[in-house]
């Protein structure tokens, strides 16, 4: 018989975490793309190479650990090839831990993540749970395009409002990441004198 256990996450100042609602829902702190983009320690596109559970040391609680190859720099992180990042909940055995709001990711599939610093034990986190994480995905033309699945996710503004969760358009990816970049400043934003020459 499999056994679910519904862990409450830590809270971890960069995912303002700030509880769980009993209809399997985890609350956290809305945050704008452009809040995520900016509070960020390090942003990548990567693949999943790998995505493993395993109990912690003193058997407790489950984590799962996902290897991504960097495909792609945005932020931080310079010079990485491979990021290891451990979120709470997963499956061994017959055992699941359901965390509802944290990312999921399978192997093989590309991802635009928004990352924390490293934690005590070494892994960052992904930035806002569900909010950080950015799936890409090829459309019928050819064009691959990035989407953000919220479900599970109950998100709260700063006042402490419940908002529902809304799925945004896919976008594509290279206007996505040109976005990101001119909301950071750096390469890739078209910069304009703002004192052109007078004739």
């Amino acid at each position: 018989m499999n056994r679910f256990k519904l862990f409450l996450v830590v809270a971890v100042a960069a995912l303002a975490l700030v509880g769980a609602q009993a209809a399997f829902a985890t609350s956290v702190l809305k945050l704008s793309l452009q809040e995520l983009t900016k509070k960020s320690d390090s942003i990548v596109m990567a693949r999943v190479d790998d995505a493993v559970a395993s109990w912690d040391a003193g058997h407790k609680e489950i984590y799962t650990y996902i290897t991504l190859s960097v495909l792609q720099g945005v932020k931080g992180n310079k010079g990485a090839t491979t990021i290891t990042l451990r979120q709470l909940g997963g499956t061994v055995g017959n055992i699941a831990s359901i965390v509802p709001g944290m990312p999921s990711f399978r192997k093989g599939e590309e991802v635009v993540v928004f990352l924390t610093q490293k934690d005590a034990a070494g892994y960052p986190w992904v930035m806002g749970l569900e909010q950080g994480k950015y799936s890409v995905s090829t459309a019928k033309n050819g064009v691959k395009m990035v989407r953000n699945d919220l479900a599970g996710t109950d998100l709260l503004t700063r006042v402490g409002k419940h908002e529902e969760p809304t799925t945004a358009p896919d976008m594509p990816l290279n206007a996505f990441i040109d976005g990101l970049k001119t909301t950071l400043n750096v390469d890739g934003k078209i910069k304009v004198d703002p004192n052109p020459p007078t004739e």
